[in-house]
């Protein structure tokens, strides 16, 4: 008698497979995380830069800054990943925030990012919460610049 060859995997085989496929997705998921979150955040950079120049036409027309009500901006970023505010509002400089929201609060290192304009020198912050106290180089790396 002869025996009929097998066709196919066995469970074992079957069983490896998924776990070196789930090992893999879980090595390649966090780095995908990075350039995705890099991605997002031009939308909250956008947001930022766009109330800048609506703060500047604000103050060349009333000389002060304004608050967000006042500009009748939108609290939300145009991709909705950013929320944004106005933290301070003078005669001479403003600061705005752009707080991460939904999945962009992942994005831990750049979660909120500041810009400031005082007395015509516009800084730019970041980090994981409102204080936003990154160094200089995490700064350049959130920023883009």
């Amino acid at each position: 008698m002869t025996r009929a060859s097998q066709q196919g995997f066995t469970l074992i085989e079957l069983m490896v497979a998924t776990a070196v496929a789930g090992i893999l997705a879980s090595i390649a998921y966090p780095s995908f995380q990075g350039p995705v979150f890099k991605a997002r955040r031009s939308d909250g950079l956008t947001a930022l830069l766009q109330l800048q120049m609506n703060q500047e036409r604000w103050h060349s027309e009333h000389g002060a800054y304004a608050s967000l009500a006042d500009l009748k901006v939108s609290s939300n970023s145009s991709m909705g990943y950013y929320e944004l505010g106005v933290t301070e509002a003078t005669a001479s400089s403003f600061a705005a925030l752009a707080t991460g929201t939904g999945a962009q609060t992942r994005d831990s290192a750049c979660r909120v990012l500041r810009l400031s304009t005082a007395d015509g020198n516009t800084s730019y912050a970041s980090g994981a919460d409102e204080h936003a106290s990154n160094s200089p180089a995490d700064n350049k790396r959130c920023w883009n610049l």
